[in-house]
């Protein structure tokens, strides 16, 4: 995330008479099941109006576009900025963020996504002056707003940055100073109005460095209270305002720049960070902390492809999916799987298919708008894949052959009612002789859901 140094306001030229087109030559991306592999300004598989289970192919999709990951500049731990884009002069001013989110709707329309999102300190330039912070937020505030009127493009959540600032070098939920616990309850407090102000559907919470490195200078026990302290006050500032949005964690800790791991979901010392115990790092660990402090009627859980939005969705909890570029989109199979899950939930989580792609540091614009699409459509090609399959009922009838024990008799009894040690035993003496070990037939099913993924561009 880019966090410009505090600075005074400098006066650069207004960002609303520009008129110019950041974009020329780009049209915008249309749906082309007939394109070719080399007409990469078309999507082949998305088609936004599509039904598919008698729901638009948007509505199931809900995408989003990071801002944040927008306003990048090609630097990373090793390497100084490459980017020079027309719309970013790199200066602490209202007008350049102005330009900046100006651009980003030029993106974002472009593409044909309807929603974004972003962090808080990437949308106005920070200073030490409360007031000052204060008139910028209202001056973007209704800039943003203006923007989305003309556009009909929504913010879907915003985020509080508690973790790039000094002060939050050892936490903004967990830190031993109350004065830093004090400004991150504070700036939670701002974000949460603007985003009412702003009418997003959700607001998202990122505990990066909650956790601590040195078990012998921390009082775990303090730390863990001053989180679900904040937690807590979030929720109910949010309900004293009225706001009907959908809070949302998101715990993992390797969502940000220049993750390369893919197994994003164990808790270890990355090299972007310091701390090596999180307090949160999966779905589990963050259920249960929900659940242990009664914040879980509160918050659903982001979460990256794979097996946690499958636990997220059994727990009632799935409130979004975070792709970043640690994800590869033709991994057609874990996109399909995630698919299926949000289908089976009916509609799409409340924070959709949340799209944080770094551009490559040697890329263009037309690189970053081409592996937009790339992601895009990959999910559009699983989401058919995973119709065709709940469709045709296959896997469905599988499933409830295979676990037809309990649909009936003793096994119905164990799933809806109370049974004791003694019951189970007296149970299985009756019925040890009918026992049969029946195959799960793995390698057949692997087999017809692998022809489901090979036919897939003619689904």
């Amino acid at each position: 995330m880019s966090h410009v140094q505090a600075g005074k306001r400098q006066k650069t030229r207004d960002a609303r008479t520009e008129n110019i087109d950041y974009f020329q030559g780009i049209d915008r991306i249309e749906y082309n099941n007939m394109a070719t592999v080399t007409d990469t300004a078309y999507y082949r598989h998305y088609n936004s109006g599509e039904k598919i289970l008698s729901k638009d192919m948007e509505e199931w999709l809900k995408y989003s576009v990071s801002f944040t990951e927008f306003k990048y500049d090609g630097s990373d731990a090793q390497g100084r900025p490459t980017f020079n884009r027309q719309w970013d002069d790199h200066t602490n001013t209202i007008d350049n963020c102005k330009r900046c989110i100006r651009a980003f709707y030029d993106f974002c329309t472009k593409l044909g996504v309807k929603y974004w999102t972003a962090f808080d300190y990437d949308l106005v330039p920070q200073t030490d002056n409360w007031e000052e912070n204060k008139s910028n937020w209202d001056e973007i505030t209704d800039y943003i707003t203006e923007m989305a009127q003309k556009t009909q493009i929504k913010l879907l959540w915003m985020a509080p940055d508690l973790h790039s600032h000094q002060r939050y070098a050892s936490g903004a939920f967990t830190s031993n100073e109350a004065t830093t616990f004090l400004q991150a309850a504070s700036q939670i407090k701002k974000c949460l109005e603007v985003s009412q102000r702003l009418n997003a559907e959700c607001f998202l919470l990122w505990p990066y460095r909650e956790g601590y490195d040195a078990v012998f200078q921390t009082d775990v026990a303090r730390e863990i209270k001053l989180f679900a302290k904040l937690l807590k006050i979030t929720a109910e500032y949010r309900d004293r305002l009225s706001y009907k949005c959908q809070l949302l964690l998101m715990p993992y800790p390797s969502f940000g720049k220049n993750c390369r791991s893919t197994e994003i979901w164990r808790p270890r010392c990355d090299f972007d960070s310091d701390t090596l115990n999180r307090y949160m790092w999966d779905v589990t660990s963050c259920l249960y902390f929900l659940k242990f402090h009664s914040l879980d009627r509160y918050y659903k859980v982001c979460s990256p492809p794979g097996q946690h939005v499958y636990l997220a969705g059994v727990y009632n909890a799935f409130g979004g999916v975070t792709m970043t570029n640690t994800f590869d989109p033709s991994d057609i199979k874990t996109m399909t799987l995630m698919l299926k899950c949000i289908i089976d939930q009916g509609s799409a989580p409340p924070g959709g298919i949340s799209l944080r792609v770094l551009c490559p540091r040697g890329g263009t614009i037309r690189d970053q708008l081409a592996m937009y699409i790339n992601y895009i459509d990959e999910c559009a090609r699983g989401l058919r894949v995973a119709a065709a399959v709940l469709a045709e009922q296959v896997f469905v009838k599988h499933v409830q052959q295979r676990y037809s024990s309990y649909y009936s008799g003793f096994g119905a009894r164990l799933v809806s009612g109370d049974v004791s040690m003694e019951e189970c035993e007296e149970l299985y003496k009756k019925n040890q002789a009918q026992t049969e070990i029946q195959s799960g037939r793995r390698g057949n099913y692997e087999l017809v859901f692998q022809r489901y993924l090979d036919a897939c561009d003619h689904v």
